[in-house]
């Protein structure tokens, strides 16, 4: 016999394609049905979910383009990271959240949950229908089993009746049967809502997933910078900032109309306290109308504590102050008339700063029409002069002695030169009269008569300090998921409760007749009428209270002094 007839190792396939194994070949919808099954494994579904996780890390790490952020921040890293960012940039870094990637990934963690759900369902709405399996009839197998002989003369039935009684009583469903030799059996089962609970908490995370996916498409956020006194009507072109889903119409935002009637803010007055200056609380006093026709309401918004207008939450975010100038040209017509101009933080003890760009009227000392550009610093508690070395200096936050430390710029600011943003390359430094600083040409305005006006010179005009108002910044935002994802992370804790603290388990009694011969009987005093009674449990998962639950069933079944044995 050849050597090779003997070997029980799968013969290789030779180069005619002939005497070897060949694998069947899978049809196109053979295929799909493996990759669907593949992708609705819920080892799948655990790695979709931890790759949504590590996924969502440079969200977290990396500055991103939304509502809610900065815009200069990406700017900034970019050009800090010349060769990183750029890459980072074109790979959808900074906008992970609506990145391609993202996307993919969370789509199909969203498909997977689905199908691993729905199969489950209808699985579980096929167990709650069915009864309770029957008893078996070896119960000395389970992992909790009693019995005993019951020599009360208590029937059979009578028995049975008690244990159906009793399961019932502990909530458990019920099925009776009996044997061929005259005994029977009582079978209950109870915890199905364990995996009605898995369930639930599945479907609540389907839905949580979801309630994300309807604010990314038809939610969309923005902001607002209000001075006091000044009101806003929502339309797109109001927005400092916004973000806008996939699914929103800019041109269908509801009507409402806000107006800021008064900003307050408090400070830690104490001077030993470590906190000194920090703040205390913000409140914005403001009047709305739900649209142009809707009678007019008035509202107090605080931090945390936010006002909703046709399904708008409007958020009081941040807060500062907005000096007021007014601008003249060398007749002294008025260009800029009490103009608040919204200065921002830059600095402790409410120290801003900001820019205002007169682009119409000012003439120059040629007669040449050019831009102005004024850039300052607004001071709010202003000690009476500079500190050396430190530049402008704020004694405290509320603004008790505002002054504004002031440039002035002359030339082309640029075509398009933004609103809180000003190129001075092509402009020159206005050299203002009075400054105290010859290489630093700034001027120092206070509201004391006298010392609230600059002359701009070769008397081209003049530029007064009028006042200071405060200005208060609202997020609004529009999330038609809340009560979604509110439904599904009640759901998601009402799962794991359920699918944590519920225990499937199944009790069996089983009754049968025991005959005593005459000696026995005598000796227990007895008539015949002997039954033995087996109580057993089983749980579907590890249950450390299985024990107790069948040793109550059986405590209810067996008379007072009844020997037990396992």
């Amino acid at each position: 016999m050849d050597a090779d007839s003997l070997t029980t190792a799968p013969r290789e396939e030779d180069s005619g394609g002939t005497g070897g194994v060949t694998l069947p070949r899978l049809s196109l919808l053979e295929n799909l049905r493996w990759v669907w099954r593949q992708l609705t494994s819920m080892r799948v579904a655990l790695i979709l979910l931890f790759l949504l996780s590590l996924a969502a890390i440079p969200g977290s790490l990396l500055p991103q383009r939304s509502a809610n952020t900065d815009p200069t921040l990406v700017t900034d890293w970019i050009t800090k990271h010349k060769t990183l960012g750029p890459l980072l940039d074109h790979l959808q870094f900074f906008t992970v959240y609506k990145s391609a990637w993202f996307s993919a990934i969370y789509l199909l963690l969203f498909i997977s949950l689905i199908g691993c759900i729905l199969p489950r369902t209808a699985q579980h709405l096929k167990v709650l229908r069915k009864p309770p399996p029957a008893a078996p009839r070896n119960l000395a197998r389970m992992p909790a089993h009693f019995r005993w002989n019951d020599t009360t003369g208590t029937s059979i039935e009578d028995k049975l009746s008690a244990a159906e009684a009793e399961l019932k009583k502990k909530r458990f469903r019920v099925v009776r049967g009996t044997d061929a030799d005259g005994g029977g059996w009582v079978s209950g089962e109870k915890g199905y809502l364990r995996e009605a609970g898995n369930l639930i908490f599945h479907l609540s995370l389907v839905g949580i997933l979801a309630g994300f996916a309807v604010k990314g498409y038809f939610g969309y956020q923005g902001k607002v910078v209000i001075t006091e006194g000044d009101g806003f009507t929502n339309i797109t072109m109001n927005y400092d900032d916004h973000t806008f889903g996939g699914g929103v119409d800019p041109d269908k935002l509801p009507p409402f109309e806000l107006t800021l009637d008064k900003f307050t803010a408090t400070y830690e007055p104490n001077h030993d306290a470590p906190d000194y200056g920090q703040a205390r609380s913000f409140t914005a006093d403001v009047h709305y109308n739900s649209s142009p026709s809707s009678p007019e309401k008035k509202a107090t918004l605080k931090e945390n504590s936010p006002l909703t207008v046709d399904g708008v939450s409007v958020y009081l975010s941040s807060h500062g102050y907005s000096p007021i100038i007014t601008v003249r040209d060398k007749t002294g017509k008025v260009i800029v008339d009490h103009q608040p101009v919204e200065f921002f933080d830059s600095g402790a003890m409410g120290l801003g700063s900001g820019i205002y760009k007169v682009k119409n009227g000012y003439i120059d000392k040629y007669g040449s029409p050019q831009q102005l550009g004024l850039s300052g610093i607004f001071i709010p508690d202003y000690p009476g002069e500079m500190v050396p070395g430190m530049g402008a200096v704020s004694l405290f936050p509320t603004a008790s002695n505002p002054a504004l430390v002031l440039s002035a710029y002359s030339g082309d600011l640029g075509p398009n030169p933004g609103v809180y943003t000003m190129n001075v390359n092509n402009a020159q430094r206005v050299k203002l009269p009075n400054a105290q600083d010859p290489t630093n040409p700034s001027v120092i305005l206070t509201l004391e008569k006298g010392k609230n006006t600059v002359q701009l010179p070769d008397g081209t005009g003049s530029i007064e300090f009028d006042g200071v108002k405060q200005w208060a910044q609202f997020d609004l935002n529009h999330d038609p998921s809340k009560m979604l994802v509110f439904v599904s992370a009640i759901g998601i804790i009402v799962g794991l409760l359920g699918s944590l603290g519920i225990r499937r388990r199944r009790v069996f009694v089983r009754v049968r007749p025991v005959v005593l011969d005459e000696v026995q009987s005598q000796e227990q005093g007895r008539g015949q009428n002997t039954v033995r009674v087996e109580v057993a449990g089983l749980a579907r998962a590890e249950d450390a209270r299985l024990r107790d639950e069948v040793r109550g069933v059986g405590r209810g079944l067996r008379p007072p002094k009844a020997g037990v044995q396992k």
